[in-house]
């Protein structure tokens, strides 16, 4: 491209607002990329929002922005229900877009998207910042190393809160939301495919208690005998708020912190070994701080400032595919659908009661 590259984001709500300080206030994700316009269902909220971000354009409605000659991409920073929709409007209407997760509600209107966006000669790609983020990324380097050999099992607990969620929020209605596998899971889903490949069968359970489905556990079973489990549960305060992952390795576990990982330690007969191995890996923006019970710590910093780099970085990969025919990102739509497929098959385990082999792209 010539000239910058320009994006309006649609959808002022708390997360579109986190998308544009990241975006915007923050630093360029990409050298000549930039969010120049907005819109929303509300003109009043969306002009109270770019209130707060001089020089950006205003757009009356989803209709406007996608008029706008001068806008290369959309954002789409919408409830889950709207997402395919809105997606396959924008790509038909020319644009590249940049969609918040999940791609869609079913694996059936993901591959309506993809083939959209295929038909159109666009861009599709979803917010997935994880991979992105400097702990997650030496993960994948340590896999791929096969220093540790392969794991026996990916775990993730993310035990959260859902202080300020109505009774009445979309989160809680499944023909809005997907329901925690899709709307939460994908993330988990999309980053344990990535590390040890499709698994053959899933088993799920979820709780739902007056009327809201707030915790949901699922199992799933690689090609090579490794496992991976996910439990979300809205249980706690924002206070008790706490995510842990933990990768197991024949002789070392590695222990991760914050659903966006920012603390890093290994425990096991090889931890020495391994964490000098990861302290060459490792990004050079995370600091390894010696620690009395555990060796040492690995920390990427604090949790807003790593989550926003991963927001960039996804958003960063999305320009560069954009601008070059022929990359394929990895936030891509059509590696989207495979977390979509997992999610929607740890749904259909959890309502059935029965193991589900899921249906991969």
């Amino acid at each position: 491209m010539d000239r910058p590259f320009r994006a309006g984001l649609y959808g002022p709500g708390a997360f579109g607002r986190f998308l544009l300080d990241t975006l915007l206030r923050t630093g360029s994700p990409q050298p000549g990329a930039a969010v120049a316009a907005i819109a929303g269902r509300s003109p009043e909220r969306t002009r109270a929002v770019a209130a707060d971000h001089p020089g950006l354009a205003v757009h009356e409605n989803w209709n406007a922005l996608l008029a706008d000659p001068t806008l290369d991409a959309v954002i789409v920073a919408t409830p889950p229900a709207t997402h395919a929709e809105l997606v396959r409007e924008a790509v038909a209407a020319g644009k590249h877009v940049f969609v918040e997760k999940p791609l869609a509600l079913s694996l059936s209107d993901g591959w309506r998207v993809v083939d959209s966006a295929r038909h159109a000669a666009r861009v599709v790609a979803v917010d997935y910042p994880m991979p992105y983020t400097p702990l997650v990324a030496v993960m994948e380097r340590l896999l791929t190393s096969r220093l540790a050999g392969r794991p026996l099992r990916i775990g993730v607990e993310n035990i959260a809160s859902c202080t300020g969620l109505d009774a009445d929020h979309w989160l809680w209605d499944p023909a809005q939301s997907g329901g925690l596998f899709v709307e939460h899971g994908v993330h988990f889903f999309d980053w344990c495919e990535e590390l040890l490949g499709a698994p053959d069968a899933v088993v799920a359970l979820a709780y739902t208690a007056r009327g809201k489905e707030d915790r949901v556990v699922a199992a799933l079973r690689h090609a090579d005998g490794s496992f991976s489990t996910y439990l979300h549960a809205f249980t706690v305060t924002p206070r008790e708020e706490r995510t842990r992952i933990t990768l197991s390795f024949r002789e070392v576990d590695v222990l991760l912190e914050g659903w966006i990982p920012t603390h890093l330690a290994l425990r096991g007969p090889a931890a020495a070994l391994v964490t000098t191995a990861l302290r060459r890996m490792v990004d050079r923006s995370v600091r390894s701080v010696p620690d009395p019970r555990l060796g040492f710590i690995f920390d990427a910093g604090r949790k807003q400032e790593v989550y926003a780099a991963g927001v960039r970085g996804a958003f960063a990969d999305f320009v560069r595919a954009v601008r070059e025919p022929g990359y394929i990102p990895r936030n891509d739509a059509r590696r989207a659908l495979r977390s979509l497929a997992l999610a929607e098959a740890a749904r259909e385990a959890a309502r059935t009661g029965v193991a589900v082999r899921p249906q991969i792209p």
